[in-house]
């Protein structure tokens, strides 16, 4: 889970450079700008869906008690 957590802040990290590198530029009909806002967001739709996963992953756990499916 410790992966997931990593990759879902870097998605976060690069979705904020993208949008300041937007905002640096400045015009917002910039096809440039319009690009990099589309690609932020994907990066934070990235980052949500992982984080999910984890806050899904980790319910199950506590329903379970952290001892795994036990037949």
């Amino acid at each position: 889970m410790d992966g997931m957590r990593a990759a879902a802040s870097y998605f976060r990290q690069k979705a904020e450079l993208c949008r300041e590198l937007a905002e640096a530029l400045g015009s917002q009909h910039d096809p440039v700008v319009l690009k990099l806002r589309d690609m932020a967001n994907e990066f934070d739709d990235n980052a949500r869906v992982l984080e999910r996963r984890i806050a899904r992953d980790e319910a199950e756990e506590d329903v379970s008690g952290g001892a795994g499916n036990v037949h």
